[in-house]
């Protein structure tokens, strides 16, 4: 029987499968590696896509904001300007008033009767005056009482002088009490 030395032929072919397994590994590290810069490339992609997305709605938010503000600037227009208008129609509904208060004093005033100062605050009459007697200040006051424009007429003070008595009288105006 022939002997035959199969060690070299076994050697190439134990050779031949290493050469296969380094050349598979060779491939699959580069096929890892492209899978790798793939995978990579599309993370970087998403978060590029991310930022410029939230680039675009923080520049939405800043131009809602703007409109916002300005939309707050517009309320308090209107605001300020519906004030002004209740307060003009106010105006409009108390202007025959004063017109009416100065018509009664003006009836009510008698001979020997001067006032001096007269102030009107918050609905609030102040009568300051002189007078000859005490009893032109009574006639004055009942003249008063009769009009309906004033309530609560109230004699604060009366104080004797040289010149006559100086007076001082209270009394509310309904109508432009507030």
């Amino acid at each position: 029987m022939v002997r035959l030395n199969l060690l070299p032929w076994r050697e190439r072919q134990r050779l031949a499968a290493v050469r296969r397994f380094q050349r598979g590994l060779v491939v699959s590290l580069l096929f890892a590696l492209c899978a790798v810069m793939v995978l990579d490339h599309m993370a970087r992609q998403r978060g590029l896509q991310q930022a410029s997305r939230i680039a675009e709605r923080q520049a939405g938010l800043a131009q809602l904001d703007g409109q916002l503000e300005s939309l707050a600037q517009l309320r308090q227009a209107r605001e300020r300007t519906l004030a002004q208008s209740v307060a003009l129609a106010a105006l409009r509904v108390d202007q025959g008033v004063l017109p009416r208060l100065f018509a009664e004093l003006e009836r009510a005033l008698s001979e020997g009767l001067q006032l001096t100062d007269l102030s009107l605050q918050d609905g609030q009459l102040e009568l300051t005056g002189l007078a000859a007697s005490s009893a032109v200040v009574a006639q004055f006051m009942r003249e008063l009482q009769q009009s309906r424009l004033l309530e609560g007429l109230e004699l604060k003070q009366i104080k004797a002088h040289s010149q006559g008595d100086e007076f001082l009288l209270l009394a509310r105006l309904p109508a432009l009490s507030k």
